[in-house]
């Protein structure tokens, strides 16, 4: 297990050395020779603009709050050997420039700034069981990014906890319903809706929610109406792979009730092993605004990682070691590497 870190820490020191001031380590497993194993404590002791890589581990690192600029990483938000596990995650004020990536997320993100607007904040490669919110009691967030996570909702059904403006969600797997009051400024693009949900305009009497190069997939008998009050789809494809099927989406160049071709989803709940890439002869294929590609896999420079490793940050993993050896006979191991 310490061979194992060792390779894994390293490689992370290389790929961020420039890119952060300092680089700090946490595992919270027992005997494990990381510089801390609380992480609220290495984020206290974090300066502005550090990276802190949290191992992965069979025990939750619990709730954190983030009151500076920092980037947190985790191994993996699913990974069948291990993941990185927290509890509730909080933005405090002065959290802006703040990314949070390769994380299982127990419960929910929320931001809870009371005085200081954020802005500058990306969610990407976690897998969040609750949702993402910002109060309307808080000073909220300008400027977010949530892309290339397996997520539950953003926003609530009575717009309080919907206080993103510039939000930016794309290249997620999403399993509820995603609440937009600021619509003016949200772009919602190539994802893929899983069940019978969609997104919602909280002021859609002062104009229209564009939804662009999403994928609707439900398993279900039922008629599937995702009209939605001011929600204009735009080049979006529908599938009921039960019985059922979607009412005509109202908006331009999309899809109805055609299957997407996927290479393995064969249901509307999220599987680590379900491949949403587009087989060929897909209608989904170069039939997105500018003739990108619909669902998560737009061709574009981020790429969603079904087990939630980040993008650009090498893994690391012993896939075999001798179990016995006698004394001064050879170690085996057999390392596998990922460059993501």
């Amino acid at each position: 297990m310490k061979t194992k870190i060792t390779f894994f820490t390293m490689a992370l020191l290389l790929s961020f050395s420039i890119k952060a001031q300092n680089v700090l380590t946490v595992d919270n497993t027992v005997g494990a020779n990381a510089q801390y194993n609380d992480l609220q404590s290495a984020i206290s002791a974090a300066s502005n603009g550090d990276t802190i890589y949290v191992h992965a581990s069979e025990v939750s690192y619990g709730n954190i709050n983030i009151d500076k600029p920092l980037t947190l990483i985790g191994f993996s938000h699913s990974d069948t050997d291990k993941k990185t596990i927290l509890g509730y995650v909080y933005l405090l004020d002065n959290a802006s420039n703040t990314t949070i990536s390769g994380f299982y997320i127990s419960n929910e993100l929320s931001a809870s700034n009371n005085s200081t607007e954020l802005t500058n904040i990306i969610i990407e490669n976690n897998y969040l069981v609750s949702g993402i919110y910002s109060a309307d009691t808080r000073a909220g967030i300008n400027q977010m990014i949530i892309r290339g996570n397996v997520l539950y909702e953003v926003g609530d059904n009575v717009s309080v906890y919907s206080n993103f403006k510039n939000v930016i969600i794309s290249n997620n797997i999403i399993r509820y319903w995603v609440y937009i009051k600021y619509h003016e400024s949200a772009t919602i693009k190539n994802n893929v809706f899983l069940g019978r949900y969609h997104p919602v305009n909280h002021d859609d009497t002062t104009g229209d929610l564009d939804v662009q190069n999403c994928i609707f997939y439900d398993n279900s008998v039922s008629t599937r109406d995702i009209k939605s009050d001011g929600v204009v789809y735009e080049n979006c494809l529908t599938y009921n792979i039960g019985s059922g099927s979607y009412s005509v989406l109202n908006g331009t160049n999309n899809v109805n009730n055609q299957n997407p071709n996927f290479v393995s989803a064969s249901d509307d709940i999220f599987n680590v092993t379900d491949d949403y890439n587009l087989q060929a002869g897909s209608p989904a294929i170069g039939t997105g605004v500018g003739g990108i590609d619909m669902g998560i896999y737009d061709n574009s420079a981020f790429t969603f990682n079904n087990v939630g490793h980040t993008n650009g940050i090498p893994t690391v993993k012993i896939i075999n070691i001798t179990d016995r050896i006698a004394p001064g006979a050879n170690l085996s191991v057999t390392i596998s590497t990922n460059a993501n």
